[in-house]
């Protein structure tokens, strides 16, 4: 039948076998490879698996069929006709299976079940631990015909299931392989980021005393930037040199070291430093760690100095699995030198109970009796507990064993591992700290919160959030939340989830914020005010938290307020109303007895001048000159009075004026004033220049009058002997936004004292006496309140006998 011996057959298939690492394909391939050579129309493996709760179950592979063809059938159980094999007594090969007398005996079948595939030579080998002698499955071949498996094909089979056991213990050895390189990677991230995050500097220097590695506070505590350090030599940083190669010497000579001394920063300023330092395997060479304290201030808790000792501890030894086993009597026979590192002693004195003094008292008659029930009822031995190490340093192990028997079935005792728990435990109590923490903040807060996520669907509501929506956690759980509590508008539309800015802050990932109306769960209304905010971790999106207030007694005092509002503007315009009416009637009764008052005074002046003049005019021939003077005297002063009654008349006036603009051309402007004022421009031999000047809106008298003024000014101000001199340029400006003119108008005059630059535009008020200059004071007051009705403004600056300027501003017309 066989072109080949069987020990080739069996050197081929180990090869194939033991290629595989991967445990179900090593099942896979060892069955597919015993079909084959046994001949069979199909076969399976069944095997045990325990998984990472200790919890063993089973698994099977099949060749030659579809897995359909076993899927609806229960596993097979230790009947007569596989217990056996299960119980690894040896190989059954049978010519005919159903011919045998213990076929058919195990209810509620008496044969094959229905749709079963049909079975008459009947081949099934156990297939055993290498290790343990227990069984760990097996293998079994069927074929339709009878007297089919030959007893060659039986010890290929036979060959195939050892070449199978040791493949599966290579795999699982394998697996056990990189769940420690995982424990191990996880272990070095973790010392990774203890020694970047310790507040205390951490320096690695190797056996010349140059640095090799230091972290982000020893950067700041020397203050170098790391690239300085690294390659650096240590002895840089003392204020003794020498002191450092001692240190070195002790450290290299397995010896730790620790004190206090003075070291040196990179500015030249020294501290105070408590320091610990030993030797430790760095990058495969010799090294010394070294952690320096600055207690130039005061020493640090107990607790910070242990801290760092524990830190120190933890960097220096990175501890492999614990590995143990008893005999059947529970008695410890072995246990690696791992434990004996941890606890102290020889692993002589650990072996029997002795084990247990490692164990803390407080834990060692719990971990005893545990021990002691899984062994005598057989079943998987798992504990925590915790152990003193030889430094006194309390940890936490967590401990897993499992039976293991002889080749013969006899019970051999447990055979299990023992690992450092310890930063999980902590890890466990931290995050069941803050789970009682946010659950109580969850619980007792008046906003309401929320939970989505990556798919909108609600995960979390607090209590708030409950009472606010009507619904309860368990009916919206696992639910999207939209389509409870924010499916409907206010005006009864639909709200596609899509729209919503809740749901829209995950896959934007922007925390969005505002207003919205969600549904009670009775069907009414109430108005929030929420925050969404996305959660993402490492850059992947996980989730939404919605915190969201009730503002239904917002909006109830916001619209009190607006209402209230209304009926305090509306008072204040009726007032505004009847204030502005009785202004209005009394600036009329005042402008009515300004024109009537100026009348009434400006009729007696006018005989006052009259009569004065008639007088001087028939008695000037009889008189002398000291009369003649004071009829003068009289007629000027009349007349002065007359301008003083005019100018308040037409300063009164303009307030009374009805606005109504027009554009103005400012150069039209200024060639009817030069016109006007052409007479007295030539006696005083003055020069009045400007530039092309805009357009603006306003009414052209009242700005005739400003020029008129002003001009009228540079030329009566101006020193005897000089020729006055009237510049006027214009530029485009812009404020707020706003584009306006500014006018600059400047002269040579007699100028004035800086600090009267305002004064100079209150009415009546004069720089000189009347034997000076004429005047009435009033002037410039009516330039600057023309210039402020036309939405302008006008300020001025001078210097004494050098000339005055004025800067005036109108808007630009829109």
């Amino acid at each position: 039948m066989y072109t080949k011996s069987i020990f080739e057959l069996l050197l081929e298939s180990g090869k194939l076998i033991s290629s595989e690492i991967e445990l179900e394909k090593v099942v896979q391939r060892a069955t597919d490879l015993a079909t084959e050579m046994a001949g069979a129309e199909f076969g399976a493996f069944f095997y045990d698996v325990t998984n990472a709760a200790g919890e063993s179950f089973m698994l099977y592979t099949i060749s030659g069929v579809s897995r359909e063809a076993f899927s609806k059938f229960p596993m097979p159980r230790n009947t007569k006709i596989f217990d056996p094999t299960f119980t690894a007594r040896g190989t059954v090969r049978y010519d005919d299976v159903t011919e045998q007398p213990q076929y058919g005996q195990n209810p509620p079948y008496d044969g094959m079940p229905k749709g079963h595939l049909p079975v008459k030579s009947y081949l099934a080998v156990p297939v055993v631990s290498p290790v343990t002698k227990e069984p760990i499955g097996g293998l079994f071949f069927g074929h339709s015909q009878p007297k089919v498996f030959t007893e060659q094909s039986q010890k290929l089979v036979e060959g195939i299931a050892i070449q199978a056991a040791i493949a599966m213990t290579n795999a699982h050895l394998f697996e056990e392989k990189k769940q420690t390189e995982r424990r191990l990677l996880e272990q070095k991230e973790q010392y990774l980021s203890i020694f970047n995050a310790t507040s205390d500097s951490i320096i690695i220097y190797d056996e010349n005393g140059f640095i090799a590695e230091a972290n982000p506070s020893a950067c700041q505590i020397f203050g170098y930037a790391y690239a300085e350090l690294i390659g650096t030599h240590a002895s840089r940083l003392f204020q003794n040199p020498s002191d450092f190669q001692v240190l070195k010497e002790i450290a290299f000579s397995g010896r730790q070291y620790r004190g206090t001394n003075t070291r040196i920063r990179k500015d030249g300023t020294l501290f105070e430093a408590d320091f610990k330092g030993s030797r430790f395997l760095f990058r495969g060479k010799p090294h010394v760690m070294s952690a320096v304290k600055d207690i130039t201030w005061g020493k640090q808790t107990e607790e910070a100095l242990q801290k760092t000792r524990d830190f120190a501890q933890l960097i220096s030894n990175i501890s492999p699995v614990v590995l143990w086993m008893t005999n059947a009597e529970g008695q410890t026979i072995y246990i690696n030198q791992t434990w004996t590192d941890w606890t102290g002693g020889t692993q002589e004195s650990h072996l029997d109970q002795g084990w247990l003094n490692g164990v803390e008292p407080e834990d060692r008659t719990k971990t005893q009796e545990a021990f002691l029930q899984a062994f005598a009822a057989r079943k998987v031995f798992t504990a925590d507990f915790r152990i003193r190490r030889r430094d006194g340093e309390v940890r936490w192990c967590s401990t897993h064993g499992s039976p293991y028997f002889g080749q013969d079935g006899t019970f051999g005792g447990f055979v299990g591992s023992l690992s450092d728990i310890t930063e999980r435990k902590l890890a466990e109590e931290k995050l069941e700290s803050q789970n009682v923490l946010i659950n109580t903040i969850m619980g007792t807060t008046l906003q309401a919160l929320f939970l989505m996520d990556d798919r909108q669907i609600c995960t979390y509501m607090n209590p708030a959030a409950e009472q606010m929506t009507g619904y309860t956690l368990e009916e919206v759980q696992g639910k999207p939340l939209h389509y409870y509590i924010h499916h409907t508008r206010p005006d009864g539309s639909h709200y596609p989830m899509e729209e919503c800015a809740i749901n829209c802050a995950l896959p934007s990932r922007n925390q969005t914020r505002g207003e919205e109306v969600f549904v009670r769960k009775d069907g009414s209304f109430v108005p929030v005010a929420f925050i969404a905010s996305p959660i993402i971790e490492n850059g992947v999106p996980k989730g939404t938290v919605i915190e969201a207030r009730d503002t239904t007694e917002e909006k109830k005092i916001q619209q009190a307020l607006r209402n209230k509002e209304k009926e305090t503007l509306a008072l204040l315009e009726q007032k505004v109303k009847e204030r502005t009416a009785e202004l209005e009637k009394r600036n009329y009764e005042l402008l009515q007895f300004a024109s009537v008052a100026s009348h009434d005074l400006k009729e007696p002046v006018r005989k006052i001048t009259l009569f004065s003049k008639l007088l001087t005019e028939k008695l000037q021939p009889s008189l002398d000159a000291r009369t003649l003077r004071q009829l003068d005297t009289i007629t000027s002063s009349a007349q002065r009075m007359t301008r003083l009654i005019d100018d308040l008349l037409n300063f009164s006036r303009l307030s009374q004026n009805r606005l109504s603009f027009e554009p103005v051309d400012l150069n039209a402007v200024l060639g009817q004033i030069a016109e006007d004022l052409e007479v007295l421009i030539q006696e005083k031999g003055a020069c009045v220049h400007w530039d092309p000047l805009p357009t603006v809106e306003g009414i052209p008298l009242q700005l005739g009058q400003v020029f008129q003024n002003l001009i009228s000014n540079s030329l009566k101000f101006c020193p005897e002997g000089r020729k006055p001199l009237v510049t006027i340029k214009t530029e485009e400006i812009s404020e707020n936004g706003e584009k306006s003119y500014r006018i600059l108008y400047q002269d040579n005059g007699i100028g004035f004292d800086p600090e009267q630059a305002e004064k100079i535009f209150e009415i009546f008020f004069r720089l000189h006496s009347r034997d000076q200059y004429e005047g009435t004071g009033v002037g410039l007051a009516i330039v600057k309140k023309i210039v402020e009705m036309h939405q302008g403004s006008i300020k001025a600056t001078a210097v004494r006998h050098q000339g005055a300027r004025f800067e005036l501003v109108f808007p630009r017309p829109r």
